[in-house]
């Protein structure tokens, strides 16, 4: 039995646990006010959303009350302006709608036999549930009612601010007993199997007799407020407010009692703020733990820790805050009722039913409605139609007089019929041809002008993946569409990503886990203060966003047209508990059926990184003027940071009850979400409302809307009026475009049709008329038909509508008075012309599409207007222009190109505008965080550190400032963290479908010259935070325990701690030996320039020519036997470096290139003999 008690949360008790307007959780930084993120997407857990509808009149008024029907198979639903609707099934079929009062919310709402109830604040009705009244009730004392209870099948309790306690008699509606009571408002009503238990609202829960109504035991649950509570069985669980700092906040205690002994036992943890509490009872005594922003846990409150227990689930509240709660009968299904208008049913099977027994569910009889016929359709008779019977001339029955009987002239018989006809009699009889049906004809009018292709004329689509494409495709450019890598023997070794970007900017690969983001990565780098602050940023943390970002960064920087991963970026995100919470880490399955929703979830990533990142770069200095001063007057100053600075807007939030009581808050939020008036006609045979976008990003930013709160005079939940005036503009401004449903899209269609039928932007775009012959103007052939030569007559030049509903810009004014003014700007040019008006200009920056593909699932590409300075360090000119990023395939654009969507299969996602000004605004310049001190000796994360063997010696004083040049031999081990992914032919080869994912596990340098040279520097065995497949002892050396903090033995680092070694000999000019070192600076994610690479893998090779393992190059030029059990870095660097002595040795420094050819002609020579295997006679040197 569910209710309402006016649940909305506590937003006047304190800010960290406020929600804002846009319905998103707030997340607390320090000595900041609080920054929110939106809602998750997707949960993995038992529970998962079954089905979700926007109820009837909730487009302005959200729901308040939500209800099982204890009978049928039902779910109601009642709003705040007093509708209630059902629906039926777990399909949440709507089955009535109906008002039940003009202007008052439905606070409560139960189900008996004879119809269903409906409690107002001064009034309850009784409705069947087809929607007929039976009768309404009201009474004298009924004075702001807030909750209501079915005593049992026949009677019914109500309370409310009245001090009183109403029982009901259903079966007549009148005969009633009024109970004179203690608590100043009972907000919630429960039962338990020996009492009635009402819950006041300063925190109590009195026990009560149901015969005599009066107390028998009082439980002092919450010291400052009870928001709600539940009962199972001999438990009682409650939840509410208490007094933090003298600030009421929602408590994270839920307080436990055992009604045998009527005392509390140990209270219960939880993570998040709870409102709501429902006992869902299965095998064990589950507690459903609601919070106001969405999320949900699941707890014993016996204390048994379960997976489910540990799990935290979010709902799809889009924004909102959740406002009403209820569980079924049977408790399988679970509702959802939020103040943006939504009900979700969430369950553990997708059939959930409500009841064990339900009662037939009476519908509307159906009515056979006829089949539709076409205006053209000539061929059905129209007497199909029935007619009503009328004695009166019907409009068809036309005068005979003008009318003209003509018969259809019948079709020629087919040639090869009458070829092949023999008579018999009078009857002619052939074989049917095949072409028709026996006994058809086929009328010209009615023979296709357009006959379907078949065998070798079917057109084959041509496209990036393959050609057993959607034939549909054809409407999205090559450009857009979704790109794989095509693995081999040597897995992307051979793959030409230069047939997919020929510019100088670097593409990010697609095969890596949550690899979803790369467009949004690239955005991020290409904003030139955000790239110069994250290069310039490195702290200790172990995972750290931004630091992992400026090293992708650096990487983009440094590479030249080849592709990057950001493997390290996203393994330092997928550790971060926020972003799993959110469901922004998607499984391997998941991610490769395409049965994610990607708009949703790029823009809760942009939503989630933005603040992650201030948070990270954040400057906390902790100081006071005098050392002798208590703790107590310390205070924390706070740096701002570079992307606080870029990205935060600072805003009043003031909510205002109806009572005329106004709060005021401070806060600020790093993105904008748009919202979307209504542009619906106000009349008849009228046009669509037009709104600009500069009209849409002011109403989002200076939102007004209506939500429940708490007043401190009215003393309970009331309608309050909430609306935010911008107090600071950000630097780069950006926008979430939340197109979530159809009106959604549909608005943004209907806008940017208008605005191409408006505009009157115009570009020539150049389409040959045939395609160039491969022979160009050396082709012999006189019937050829394609073209040789770019001549007039072969090219047509088409005009193209290039006018968008995006504009190319906006300028906004911010008044002292907090007036904001945003227009848009249609003209580039007007753009960098200098004004005195106040307004400030943005130029678009940024625009993330998603490509709809049914087929792929589709992907996220990136529209970039490139600036000057990246153009400089790559190409070595100085202009801007416009790309699109498709993970690793970039292609050059036009500038329309970015702000047009085709909703059809390009849908916008993430807009980013930023200040004309902005490099002017800011720093630039990259200073390098990383000295020497990386190289210091640090101690071993191994707890049996102190008893370790340590296997290298590090550097001394005198050995850190490493020259230019210096030799350094280097080797890594790995392991895997999942299995290779490969599927046979049927011509029985095999293809690798995702290649296994590899981590660096150990990390070897040794000293290439000098007193010490051959003897370790850096011998690094490294943590992972991830689950590792296969160890891959044959090949590593790493052991199954080797990496555990806990018990081994050996020199244990994190990734991070050794990134930045390597990081600072790359630096400084140092030269890498060793053996395949592209494969470990790519597993290791590390950027080293070609020059600063020697690799024996190469040295000792033959152009074209298979690679000598480097065991056998060891046995040939050196006489060793290496790697006789296992693999060991050390053994292998220091062989790579003695091989590297040798190849100068043998090739006089690398000056005499004959004698050295000679040298690797005859090494394979001896390797072709032996297959490349040592043998075994040989004995150990």
């Amino acid at each position: 039995m569910d209710f309402n008690h006016g649940g909305y949360g506590v937003e006047q008790y304190q800010q960290q646990y406020l929600a804002t307007v846009d319905g998103t959780i707030p997340v607390e930084y320090p000595g900041q006010e609080v920054e929110y993120v939106n809602e998750p997407i997707s949960t993995h857990g038992e529970y998962h959303e079954v089905h979700s509808v926007l109820g009837d009149s909730c487009e302005h008024y959200g729901i308040s009350t939500v209800h099982f029907d204890m009978k049928e198979e039902l779910l109601w639903m009642g709003t705040h302006q007093g509708h209630v609707t059902s629906y039926y099934g777990s399909h949440l079929q709507k089955y009535t709608s109906f008002q039940t009062h003009a202007t008052q919310p439905v606070v409560a709402m139960a189900t008996f036999d004879g119809g269903v109830l409906s409690l107002t604040a001064d009034s309850l009705r009784c409705n069947s549930r087809q929607g007929m009244r039976i009768f309404d009730y009201k009474h004298a004392t009924m004075d702001n009612m807030q909750s209501m209870l079915l005593f049992d099948p026949f009677s019914l309790v109500m309370a409310g601010q009245n001090k009183k306690l109403i029982k009901l008699d259903l079966t007549t509606g009148e005969n009633e007993t009024v109970y004179d009571i203690e608590e100043e408002m009972v907000s919630v009503l429960r039962t338990s199997q020996r009492f009635l238990c009402c819950g006041d609202s300063s925190g109590k829960v009195n026990l009560r007799d149901p015969a005599t109504m009066k107390i028998q035991h009082s439980l002092d649950a919450q010291s400052g407020g009870l928001t709600d509570f539940d009962v199972h069985g001999n438990q009682l669980v409650t939840c509410g407010l208490t007094d933090r700092l003298g600030t009421m906040a929602l408590d994270r205690l839920l307080i436990v009692y055992d009604l045998r002994v009527m005392r509390p036992i140990t209270p219960l943890q939880i993570p998040i703020e709870p409102v709501f509490l429902r006992y869902v009872p299965t095998y064990s005594n589950r507690l459903a733990v609601i919070s106001q922003s969405g999320q949900f846990q699941l707890l014993d409150p016996g204390g048994l820790v379960t997976a489910e227990s540990m799990f935290l689930y979010q709902i799809n509240t889009g924004g909102h805050m959740i406002s009403a709660v209820d569980v079924s009968t049977n408790f399988q299904g679970i509702a959802f009722g939020e103040s943006g208008g939504y009900v979700h049913l969430w369950s553990e099977t997708d059939d959930v039913v409500f009841n064990d027994y339900s009662q037939e569910t009476e519908f509307a009889p159906q009515v056979d409605h006829l089949n539709p016929i076409g205006i053209m359709d000539e061929f059905t008779p129209l007497s199909t139609i029935p007619t009503p019977n009328s004695e009166s001339t019907l409009l068809s029955d036309w005068p005979s007089d003008l009318l003209t009987p003509v018969s259809r002239k019948a079709v020629p018989v087919d040639p090869d019929i009458l070829r092949s006809m023999r008579v018999v009699q009078f009857i002619g009889y052939a074989p049917n041809t095949r072409k028709l049906k026996r006994n058809q004809c086929q009328y010209k009018e009615v023979v296709s002008s357009i006959k379907p292709s078949t065998g070798r004329n079917m057109p084959v689509p041509d496209s990036p993946i393959g050609r057993d494409v959607d034939p549909n495709m054809f409407m999205i450019p090559k450009h857009y569409r979704k790109v794989e890598i095509k693995y081999s023997k040597l897995g992307v070794e051979d793959f030409d990503f230069r047939h997919y970007n020929k510019t100088n900017f670097a593409g990010l690969e697609t095969h890596i886990p949550n690899a979803y983001c790369n467009a949004m990565l690239q955005v991020l780098y290409f904003i030139e203060p955000l790239r110069c602050a994250m290069e310039s940023h490195i702290c200790s943390k172990e995972f750290c966003l931004a630091c992992e970002l400026g090293f992708l960064f650096h990487m983009l920087d440094q590479t030249k047209g080849k592709t990057c991963q950001a493997s390290n970026f996203l393994r330092a995100f997928r550790t971060i508990p926020e972003a799993s919470a959110l469901g922004l880490i998607i499984g391997d399955a998941e991610e490769a059926a395409g049965r994610t929703n990607l708009p949703r979830l790029i823009q809760s990533w942009n939503r989630f990184v933005l603040p992650q990142l201030m948070q990270d770069t954040q400057e906390i200095k902790e100081g006071s003027s005098n050392s002798e001063v208590e703790e107590s007057s310390e205070e924390v100053v706070v740096t701002p940071s570079t992307v606080q600075r870029l990205f935060e807007s600072e805003m009043d939030i003031v909510n205002r009850c109806k009572c005329s009581t106004e709060t005021k808050r401070f806060t600020s939020t790093m993105l904008v979400t748009l919202t979307y008036p209504d542009m619906n006609p106000t009349g008849a045979n009228q046009p669509p409302k037009v709104f600009s976008f500069a009209s849409v990003l002011q109403r989002s930013l200076s939102l007004e809307q209506m939500t429940q709160a708490w007043c401190k005079e009215c003393k309970k939940y009331q309608p309050t009026v909430q609306t935010r005036t911008i107090k600071r503009l950000p630097d780069v401004i950006a926008i979430n475009c939340q197109l979530e449903t159809n009106s959604d899209m549909q608005f943004w269609k209907t806008q940017e049709e208008i605005a191409k039928q408006n505009g009157d932007e115009v570009a020539d775009t150049i389409v040959p008329t045939t395609k160039m012959c491969r022979y160009g103007k050396a082709c012999t052939r006189k019937d050829c038909k394609f073209r040789h030569s770019e001549d007039e007559e072969s090219i047509n030049v088409i005009k193209i509508n290039t006018s968008s509903w995006v504009p190319c810009g906006i300028k906004m004014r911010l008044s002292e008075e907090g007036t904001l003014e945003i227009h848009d700007i249609d003209k580039e040019e007007e753009l960098f012309k200098s004004s005195d008006d106040g307004f400030q200009k943005y130029l678009l920056h940024t625009s993330l599409a998603h490509i709809r593909d049914l087929r792929s699932g589709g992907n996220l590409v990136a529209h970039i207007n490139v600036g000057k300075m990246y153009h400089k360090r790559k190409e070595g000119v100085t202009h801007t222009n416009w790309y699109v990023f498709n993970d690793f395939a970039i292609t050059p654009i036009e500038r329309y190109e970015a702000r047009q969507f085709n909703l059809d299969w390009k849908m916008p996602c993430v807009l980013y505008f930023t200040r004309t000004d902005l490099s002017d605004r800011y720093n630039t310049t990259v200073q390098n965080p990383i000295d020497e001190s990386v190289l210091l000796p640090k101690a071993s994360l191994a707890q049996g550190s102190e008893n370790q063997h340590r296997t290298f010696t590090p550097l001394q004083p005198n050995e850190l400032s490493f020259e230019e040049g210096f030799p350094v031999a280097i080797d890594a081990e790995f392991v895997s963290l999942n299995q290779e992914e490969a599927e046979i032919r049927s011509d029985g080869t095999r293809t690798t479908v995702k290649p296994s994912q590899m981590s660096v596990a150990r990390t070897t340098c040794i000293r290439g010259t000098g007193p010490m040279q051959g003897i370790p520097f850096i011998d690094d065995y490294i943590s992972t935070q991830e689950q590792v497949v296969d160890y891959l002892t044959k090949f590593s050396g790493i052991k199954p325990g080797d990496l555990d903090v806990m018990i081994s033995s050996k020199h244990i680092t994190t990734l991070k701690t050794t990134y930045l070694k390597l990081k600072y000999l790359v630096n400084r000019g140092v030269i890498f030996i060793g053996h395949g070192l592209k494969k470990d600076f790519r597993v290791i994610n590390l950027q080293v320039p070609s020059n600063q690479i020697m690799d024996t893998a190469i040295l000792f090779s033959l152009p074209k020519q298979r690679l000598a393992s480097l065991k056998f190059l060891a046995w040939y030029f050196l006489k060793l036997n290496i790697q006789s059990e296992t693999h060991d870095s050390i053994e292998d660097a220091r062989t790579a470096l003695m091989l590297y002595e040798k190849y100068l040795e043998l090739s006089d420094n690398g000056n005499d290139k004959t004698l050295w050819k000679s040298t690797l002609k005859e090494l394979y020579e001896q390797g072709r003999k032996l297959n490349w295997k040592i043998p075994e006679t040989e004995p150990n040197q």
